[in-house]
């Protein structure tokens, strides 16, 4: 640790030790991370990552921490955080957003640019780098109807730019793997009147207050949409809506969501995730694939 401590204060990178993922998850579950760092662009990043490569230490990339299930027991492996990778710009209809800028933020930048095209992002937690790790969408929109370009990191400390289709997006995925490190991505939109756009924005954001259990700790949709079926349906179907395992619950509000009531553990949301898929695949034969990452 001495080592990796040495090499960061020379490379001057941001690092917390002994950080209690806790505070950070949108669940609000899961022990320690021994290691945390923060590089702030591409070229700090690279420089990271090509020690890493080099010295054989394991890493984990994580962004706002709103689509994680972090491990009760801690995690041994160094966690980078893209947190610090904010930089905006704008330049005509094209908007530059760094991973580390909120979605609320940077549909709310495009708003004031009277620039539409963002606006289903504004209630989607989470940071752009994971939105365009997972093409995230809402609302029949996604990253991938807007995204031009990303610059990213990959897994040999590499600087690579791919441009829209080689980002190869899929349903809540896409090319890049969980080595890379998306720094920042670029985005075509559109200008629109600022007045549509925030009532765009505040529709979409009360359908969400009006469907969607927004008061508990959460990750958003636990699992993707099987083809064919809906999520939400399958498990009120199978009646699981409000089962507990633990402080964790298949929310009552909508059964696509697993809620923490106040003191569930990572270990309960895991459980309850597993119960739900054996449920729903004996019950109707489906086979549940979570969107969220356990860790």
């Amino acid at each position: 640790m001495q080592e990796i401590i040495q090499f960061l204060d020379r490379s001057k990178i941001k690092y917390i030790q002994n950080l209690p993922m806790k505070s950070y998850t949108t669940f609000k579950v899961g022990g320690t991370a021994n290691l945390v760092v923060y590089p702030e662009n591409s070229e700090s990043t690279a420089l990271l990552m090509r020690y890493f490569r080099e010295n054989g230490k394991k890493y984990i990339v994580l962004g706002n921490c709103s689509n994680v299930i972090f491990p009760d027991e801690g995690i041994q492996d160094i966690v980078l955080k893209t947190d610090l990778m904010k930089n905006i710009s704008v330049h005509n209809d094209i908007i530059s957003l760094g991973a580390g800028v909120l979605n609320a933020y940077a549909a709310n930048i495009a708003l004031k640019q009277g620039l539409s095209g963002l606006e289903f992002l504004h209630g989607i937690p989470g940071s752009i780098g994971g939105a365009v790790y997972m093409n995230a969408g809402a609302y029949g929109e996604q990253v991938s109807d807007i995204i031009v370009q990303t610059t990213y990191i990959d897994g040999c400390g590499q600087i690579q730019k791919i441009d829209r289709v080689h980002h190869e997006y899929g349903y809540r995925k896409s090319i890049f793997t969980n080595k890379d490190v998306i720094c920042y991505s670029n985005f075509q939109l559109k200008k629109g009147d600022s007045t549509e756009i925030k009532d765009k924005m505040t529709e979409l954001m009360q359908r969400r207050k009006t469907s969607q259990p927004l008061t508990f700790p959460s990750a958003g949709s636990i699992f993707k949409r099987p083809e064919g079926f809906y999520t939400g349906k399958l498990i009120e179907d199978c009646g699981l809506k409000g089962f507990c395992i633990g402080g964790a619950q298949v929310s009552q509000k909508h059964a696509g969501f697993i809620i923490n009531t106040g003191n569930a553990t990572s270990k309960d949301i895991v459980s309850l995730i597993h119960y739900i898929q054996k449920t729903v695949y004996e019950k109707f034969g489906v086979e549940l694939e979570t969107e969220v990452k356990i860790l």
